[in-house]
């Protein structure tokens, strides 16, 4: 991060983001290494992430609110999920063990069974609008209310409340359709 801030010339500007990385690094690096398995990929997407962050640094008022906290997880995610389907055309992908950081002892059966049930997770929100994926992401995963979200995404709550429900129908046309597809064989 030293080395970045010495490229940027504005003070405050420099001051800013290295405050941003210095609270929101572990966050961020956990959100690209749920993604990806690979620790210095998912360091190379943080990194990634503030520097596209620079371009938009005039959009971030509060540091520690969560309108911040969910803007940066979303790019960090996007860029995460590039990098992810990047590699997965390139070479075949290698599973690594999960870092549950919360956990000191995890049973092997239910950590493979939390890396399986977050990688299905992950496909089935790729395979829907990415609109839809991130309002679902808040409001399940970071657990902001209707109004956060509607506050964040610049929105009315009735709008957040049709995009959910949108996104919950094609989650379940999804998991439906696959349902129906296993049943069939």
């Amino acid at each position: 991060m030293l080395l970045f801030g010495i490229v940027i010339d504005d003070e405050v500007t420099r001051n800013k983001i290295e405050e941003i990385y210095r609270v929101y690094r572990n966050l961020l690096f956990y959100t690209a290494y749920c993604i990806l398995k690979d620790y210095h990929e998912a360091e190379d997407v943080v990194h990634t992430a503030i520097i596209k962050l620079c371009s938009h640094i005039d959009k971030i008022d509060d540091i520690e609110c969560n309108k911040t906290k969910a803007f940066l997880v979303i790019i960090v995610r996007n860029i995460a999920i590039n990098v992810y389907n990047k590699k997965r055309r390139l070479t075949d992908i290698h599973m690594e063990k999960l870092v549950d950081l919360n956990d000191n002892y995890i049973n092997p059966e239910e950590y493979m069974l939390k890396i399986e049930n977050a990688e299905w997770v992950a496909r089935k929100l790729a395979q829907i609008n990415s609109e839809y994926a991130d309002i679902l992401v808040l409001r399940y995963t970071y657990q902001f209310s209707i109004e956060e979200i509607a506050y964040l995404l610049n929105t009315t709550e009735g709008n957040v409340r049709v995009k959910l429900h949108r996104a919950r129908k094609a989650l379940h046309d999804i998991m439906k359709g696959e349902y129906y597809e296993q049943t069939a064989e």
